[in-house]
């Protein structure tokens, strides 16, 4: 709107945010750019350029006596191919994140403790189904963080796949205390 447009109160227009508003705005940006570089865990269907997959949650368990915990992540419920693969390797990193008072910040990484060998179906059925340990080829459905201090904690999964080298990092659906 032009500076002539008759309806505009010159009060308000003049006006500078309050405070409160200018931090109101930061912790929402802060949000907004938090939930948008990674995407929240709901499941995905392949729409937009993902293929079909579905992280899962943690849990924590503390060790009252020496003040240190654990974080379990659970290796993801469901990956797929890449359209028009007949097979592909999926790798997945789950990265905890620890509470700081402020905001969630990285506190360790794995390096893709687990794989699977996927078709446009779901698991392989014919080479080694389900989730492996990328150092023992055992089958996994979870790692685990240890010696944890007391804190709020989640985990951002990443989801390798091998054949176009993608990478998509999704938030897992909750969060856990470790006491």
């Amino acid at each position: 709107m032009d500076k002539n447009t008759p309806f505009i109160d010159e009060k308000i227009r003049r006006r500078r945010p309050s405070k409160m508003g200018m931090k109101i705005l930061l912790a929402s940006s802060l949000m907004f750019g938090m939930n948008f570089a990674a995407e929240s865990a709901a499941a995905h269907n392949g729409e937009g350029n993902w293929p079909s997959h579905q992280v899962r949650g943690i849990s924590c368990a503390g060790a009252y006596s020496s003040g240190k915990g654990i974080v379990r992540a659970y290796t993801p419920r469901s990956a797929v191919a890449w359209d028009g693969r007949a097979t592909d390797t999926v790798f997945w990193n789950p990265i905890l994140y620890r509470f700081n008072g402020q905001q969630y910040v990285q506190w360790s990484s794995m390096n893709y403790p687990a794989y699977a060998y996927v078709t446009p179906y779901g698991f392989n059925p014919n080479l080694k189904a389900g989730w492996r340990s990328s150092s023992t080829n055992n089958i996994i459905s979870s790692v685990a963080f240890s010696n944890l201090p007391p804190g709020s904690y989640k985990v951002l999964n990443q989801i390798h796949w091998a054949s176009t080298g993608m990478t998509h990092a999704e938030w897992g659906p909750n969060a856990c205390a470790v006491k």
